[in-house]
């Protein structure tokens, strides 16, 4: 078997050499090393390029095309049977690939794993312990995996790092632009109705938490809107499919009201028409599929219906 570690970059030079050696310095060395970059304006290829005879480096001198692009990219330059994405701020333990390769010696047949991160900041320090890591190896089937994926760990049992995929599951399931901020999870939420999937229960890698991330780098309200959007989505998406169970939709439900709420909530807090439109269209539409809207939110919309938009604003500031 052999492995591919792909690393989507785009103006990453704080952090792309950490990440870099630590795919070159695995125990089991990966069979190749991917950059893709989405046309970084910093010194992101600069930092690669030290590294030229070990790795493999392409640029899309028409980026940038955004981060869900940027790993579908990558992805395509992988010439290996198994394929990890590694982004440019997270790490990989150096026992990573070997420890993959003794998983798949017990379950050749699965074509998804996955192994929990640690969570750091910056400085990479550790930010969180992680109480369910018991270093066994599990197979789960694909429903027991989302399920695991939406109850395990704070607040996933992993996340993109520290996970390997075989190439033949990319040609039915891809990463989606559509599914917006949480495009990884509904890769992940997708990927059980393809194969099985193994965790290698350890923290054989590292999400690091810092201003300058995907969603570290968003204002609270721009990341409310975005996750609101983006469960609306899921909900619409598993609503008449039988893979998903009740309980595992729910919590696409509760997420999507959740969301939609703040939207609304914030938009009549600081009078942005934009926000409460779509945020109260979104509560609709969950209405109107028969989805549990939480008492709270229904009395803040009975509320706002009652005082009026322009008084409440000012009651909330």
């Amino acid at each position: 078997m052999t492995f591919s570690i792909v690393i989507p970059t785009y103006n990453g030079a704080d952090f792309i050499e950490q990440a870099l050696l630590s795919a070159l310095n695995q125990s089991r060395p990966a069979d190749e090393i991917v950059i893709s970059d989405d046309n970084s304006s910093d010194d992101t290829l600069a930092i690669c390029q030290k590294y030229t005879d070990r790795i493999k480096i392409y640029r899309n001198l028409q980026g940038p095309s955004g981060f869900v692009n940027g790993w579908n990219h990558a992805i395509e330059k992988a010439t290996g049977e198994y394929i990890s994405i590694l982004h440019q701020d997270d790490l990989l333990a150096s026992t990573f690939l070997e420890e993959v390769e003794k998983a798949l010696a017990v379950y050749p047949d699965v074509k998804h794993l996955f192994a929990p991160c640690n969570y750091i900041d910056g400085d990479g320090n550790n930010l969180q312990d992680l109480d369910y890591c018991t270093s066994e190896i599990k197979r789960y089937t694909g429903i027991e995996y989302v399920r695991a994926y939406q109850t395990i760990g704070r607040p996933h049992i992993h996340r993109c790092p520290g996970v390997v995929t075989h190439r033949d599951i990319f040609k039915v399931c891809q990463y989606r632009e559509e599914a917006g901020h949480i495009a990884d999870d509904d890769f992940f939420y997708r990927v059980g109705q393809y194969t099985d999937v193994v965790g290698i229960l350890s923290p054989l890698a590292s999400y690091r938490l810092h201003s300058k991330s995907e969603t570290g780098h968003l204002k609270n309200m721009q990341l409310v809107q975005r996750l609101a959007h983006d469960y609306i989505f899921q909900v619409k998406q598993w609503m008449e499919c039988d893979f998903m169970g009740k309980k595992e939709f729910e919590y696409f439900c509760s997420l999507a009201a959740r969301f939609a709420f703040e939207e609304f909530y914030y938009g009549v807090k600081y009078k942005q028409c934009t926000w409460e439109k779509e945020g109260k269209d979104y509560m609709e539409y969950l209405k109107l599929q028969d989805i549990k809207i939480l008492i709270k939110y229904r009395l803040f919309l009975l509320l706002t219906s009652f005082l009026g938009k322009n008084l409440l604003s000012k009651l909330l500031k």
